[in-house]
């Protein structure tokens, strides 16, 4: 995101300002399992080697033997080997090593992060927001998530890898769905739908999802991934998945993201009945459209937000935000920029949109 990028441009001047930014930058670019390793944390070996924080043995314990028969699993479906490290951590031990708020569970030395790979999970799924209302036993949860992570980072190494934030979470939870319907039938549950506990979402579209992925919010996020949950099975069904993965990579094989439409005509292709089967999902995003303002700065209220520009015209335009540099956005084509309330998004085109309070889209007409 432009936000983060911005940020670290004006920590790294004044890192240089002191004389150090060489030894910082080591730091910066160390892979997130060395610096787990760097804690000196209790650890136990084995297949899928585990650290974890004081107090979280019992966890940790019962995690990796999880993941250990799911990593089996998926070696004998694709005929691959991952190599993968666990860490459980609490929020102390987690904020030392990533920069991913706690406790969102999550991958490394995949998808634009070094090697070697890894999963993170939390200590306390208790402390995530609304974590009560997921579930009535957080523990199987998160060794289902564990499971998901691990997809992530086995579509990575199939090269399968994807920019686009809906496919890319459709794969890993593809990988999950397979290994819940085959050898875990105590996970069937979380395949049906999230829990009718969970506050009201103010996202419900899979487009949504997929232009701002987890800025939706941690709880809105999560609810996104039971229907993603849905979605996978569904995809899933008198299919094989090593059938179904060649299909989905022969499928979105393109280094662009294509606008939900596309997306969507795609997965139809694979199974018809889908947009029928997901109901409401497949309705249009419910992010309100920007719209285009005189090309003058405006006072910046600091509060982060996000502009999508949905790229509907027959050639590629370029967009400035901020100090960052200049991006290419292709035709029929979208792209996920950050900034601060207030501050300006300007198209080569000559428009220009203003970065609201909350997300939004900048529409490139077809013409």
């Amino acid at each position: 995101m432009g936000t983060s990028r911005a940020i670290l441009a004006f920590v790294w001047s004044l890192v240089a300002a002191l004389g150090a930014i060489g030894q910082n930058n080591l730091e910066a670019e160390k892979p997130t399992i060395e610096k787990v390793r760097d804690l000196h944390l209790p650890y136990v070996a084995g297949a899928v080697p585990v650290y974890y924080s004081v107090g979280a043995e019992a966890r940790a314990l019962k995690y990796q033997k999880a993941i250990i028969g799911c990593q089996q699993w998926y070696d004998q479906q694709v005929g691959k080997h991952v190599d993968v490290t666990l860490a459980v951590l609490n929020k102390a031990d987690w904020e030392k090593v990533t920069d991913i708020g706690y406790p969102m569970p999550s991958n490394v030395g995949g998808w634009r992060s070094l090697p070697p790979a890894g999963v993170l999970v939390p200590a306390r799924f208790e402390d995530y927001p609304n974590g009560v209302d997921f579930t009535d036993d957080p523990e199987l949860l998160v060794q289902n998530i564990a499971f998901h992570e691990l997809g992530h980072l086995y579509a990575h190494y199939l090269d399968m890898e994807i920019d686009d934030n809906l496919v890319a979470e459709l794969y890993a939870n593809i990988f999950m769905v397979a290994y819940v319907r085959a050898q875990r039938p105590d996970m069937i549950v979380f395949l049906q739908g999230p829990s009718p506990k969970l506050p009201p979402k103010r996202y419900t579209s899979l487009e949504d999802l997929q232009y701002v992925a987890a800025d939706v919010g941690l709880t809105n996020y999560g609810w996104f991934q039971f229907q993603i949950y849905r979605l996978a099975d569904l995809l899933l069904k008198d299919k094989p998945l090593p059938k179904l993965l060649a299909e989905l990579k022969k499928t979105f094989n393109e280094p662009v993201q294509r606008p939900f439409k596309d997306v969507a005509a795609k997965l139809e292709a694979i199974r018809p009945a889908i947009a029928k089967e997901m109901g409401d999902l497949w309705k249009p995003t419910t992010i309100p459209d920007a719209q285009p303002r005189p090309c003058k700065e405006t006072a910046s209220s600091g509060k982060d937000s996000d502009v999508v520009v949905l790229n509907l015209s027959l050639k590629a335009v370029k967009v400035t935000s901020g100090t960052d540099a200049q991006v290419d956005v292709p035709a029929n084509a979208w792209s996920m920029f950050g900034g601060h309330s207030g501050e300006l998004l300007q198209i080569d085109t000559g428009s220009c949109f203003v970065f609201g309070d909350e997300p939004s889209i900048a529409r490139i007409p077809a013409k």
